[in-house]
C-alpha cells in the first residue's frame, strides 16, 4: 500500500500546477498525466522533490514516446479501409519501422474539387469585395478576427460571409 510521503505529495502538487498552468496541447497534458500515474508507484524513490519531478517527467516522456512508437508499428500492420490508400513501410538500420500513408487521388476527384473551388470563388466574389478574402481565410484556417483585419471589414461581416459560403458549399455537395 502506498504510504503518505511528503516528498511524493509535494511532487504531485507541482505536477498538478504544471498541468494547470502549462500548455493545453494534448502531448503535454498526456505527459503530465503519465507522470502523475508514475508518481503513484511504490517502488519509486522519493527523497527530493526536484529530483522526483525531473525523473517523473523524463520517464513520462520515455513512456509516451515508446507508446506512440508501438502504436504506429501496430497500425502499420493493419489493412486500410479505403482502397485508394496504401502504406509505405520502411525498415531503418536501427531496426525501427516507419510507415507513411500514401493517398492516390483519381483525376475525377481532382476535377470535382477544382470545380467546387471555382464555383466557391465565383460565389465569394458575388458577396462583395470582402468575399474572396473571407474564402481564402477559411481555406487557410485563419481566425475570423485575422480575416476581418486583413479584409478591412468587421468581424460580424466576416462571420456572415463565412456562413453564406458554408451554406453555398453544402448546396454544392448535397446530392440533387
Amino acid at each position: 500500500m502506498l504510504q503518505l510521503c511528503p516528498v511524493r505529495i509535494a511532487a504531485m502538487c507541482r505536477l498538478y500546477e504544471m498541468q494547470k498552468n502549462g500548455p493545453t496541447d494534448r502531448k503535454f497534458q498526456n505527459q503530465i498525466d503519465t507522470a502523475l500515474n508514475l508518481a503513484l508507484g511504490e517502488q519509486r524513490a522519493a527523497d527530493n522533490v526536484d529530483y522526483l519531478c525531473r525523473n517523473l517527467l523524463r520517464d513520462a516522456r520515455r513512456t509516451t514516446s515508446r507508446s506512440r512508437a508501438s502504436n504506429r508499428a501496430a497500425a502499420a500492420g493493419r489493412p486500410l479501409a479505403d482502397a485508394r490508400h496504401r502504406r509505405l513501410v520502411e525498415h531503418r538500420n536501427d531496426g525501427s519501422v516507419q510507415a507513411e500513408l500514401i493517398t492516390f487521388e483519381t483525376p475525377e476527384e481532382q476535377v470535382i474539387a477544382n470545380e467546387i473551388v471555382a464555383r466557391l470563388r465565383n460565389f465569394a466574389e458575388s458577396i462583395g469585395h470582402h468575399g474572396p478574402s473571407c474564402l481564402q481565410g477559411m481555406l487557410e484556417g485563419e481566425t475570423v478576427a485575422a480575416t476581418a483585419s486583413s479584409a478591412g471589414v468587421s468581424v460580424a461581416t466576416v462571420e456572415r460571409a463565412r456562413r453564406a459560403l458554408r451554406d453555398f458549399t453544402e448546396s454544392l455537395i448535397e446530392p440533387q
